[in-house]
């Protein structure tokens, strides 16, 4: 499917609507407040402020949305009051998105707007993100996901345009092991920030390991110099850290992938999501009767089975690019399970 094509489907979605966008400033929220201030009846960007993101996040996303021409409107809603997110659990995603969610309902109701819309995109759908849960609960729905864009159509349209994005929005809280604290907040903003002033690189990971520093980029030869190394560590020292470690593979975000095989004369090929799936909900989603841990059905001339534990197979297909076109039509419907007691 050509870029135009998702795009007017997005314009379907925001056409003629008061909508209200999950705004960080990021390429995929950047891209719908794009769109939405063009064709929408009344568009607002809304950021929440949750004291877990970077120290330049607040002053860049103003940016972002003043060249937007937007209605920008930020709340704060500190996070680490709350103690179950304190205590950092593995869906520590879903309590705040569920959070951020719930202002946005409300807003939403108080002020007569028709949607909420957030950035998903259908990359997304390859990585654990337990956050999705929450979307699900409180209808929110995803335009780029609905029109199958993919992270790369959202650089492509936005460079395309010239449109301008904040490239660092996600949570510092990732990337702490154990309890999260506003002294681990700091000293990560502070770590990653030290890095991309000294190298110029964009992708920093500074992880919090019980007190070890662990230093991930997308570069990892900027920062191969043993002098900087030196300087980086006492710098880490000084703000808390006991230890300084490199992850020498690098910041790769971790997606299922789809890998072919051999079953006999017969081609297969395979996707492990990161995550167990709703069969019912996936099933009503592709208007089809299925099993209760199995879903099988046939698109074009190929056969998809879906499973429970996340396994994605399509069998009687050769083409790589057939294939391709199929997953998109099924990540679309997949619904990842949720077994919160919040939810």
């Amino acid at each position: 499917m050509e870029l135009q094509t998702k795009i007017r489907r997005i314009n379907d979605i925001l056409k003629d609507k008061r909508v209200i966008i999950a705004f960080s400033g990021g390429s995929d929220s950047t891209l719908l407040a794009k769109i939405a201030s063009k064709v929408s009846k009344e568009a607002m960007a809304v950021t929440i402020d949750t004291g877990t993101l970077p120290e330049d996040f607040i002053e860049n996303v103003k940016g972002i949305a003043s060249k937007l021409r937007i209605s920008h409107r930020i709340i704060k809603e500190n996070l680490l009051e709350d103690e179950n997110f304190r205590k950092n659990p593995y869906h520590k995603c879903f309590i705040c998105k569920d959070r951020m969610y719930s202002l946005l309902e409300s807003i939403a109701e108080k002020e007569g707007f028709d949607i909420i819309v957030d950035g998903t995109n259908i990359t997304d759908i390859l990585e654990d993100r337990p956050g999705m849960i929450a979307n699900y609960k409180r209808k929110i729905r995803s335009p780029l996901l609905e029109a199958k864009v993919t992270e790369d159509d959202v650089r492509e349209y936005l460079k395309r345009e010239n449109i301008i994005y904040y490239p660092n929005t996600t949570c510092l809280a990732t990337r702490i092991k154990g309890p999260i604290t506003i002294e681990k907040i700091n000293r990560i903003s502070y770590a990653e920030n030290l890095i991309k002033d000294l190298t110029g690189l964009q992708i920093v990971r500074v992880r919090d390991f019980d007190g070890t520093a662990v230093i991930q980029t997308d570069d990892i030869s900027k920062i191969l110099d043993m002098k900087l190394l030196e300087y980086i560590k006492d710098k880490f020292k000084l703000a808390g850290f006991k230890r300084v470690h490199i992850d020498i593979g690098g910041y790769h975000k971790k997606r299922g992938e789809l890998i072919k095989s051999k079953k006999g004369d017969e081609t297969i090929y395979k996707l492990k999501l990161p995550y167990p799936i709703d069969i019912e909900k996936t099933c009503a989603n592709l208007n089809i009767r299925c099993s209760l841990d199995t879903i099988k059905v046939r698109i074009g001339d190929g056969i998809v089975k879906i499973s429970e534990d996340g396994n994605v197979t399509i069998e009687k297909i050769h083409d790589r690019k057939e294939v391709e076109r199929i997953l998109l039509a099924i990540l679309v419907s997949i619904r990842r399970l949720g077994n919160y007691s919040t939810v």
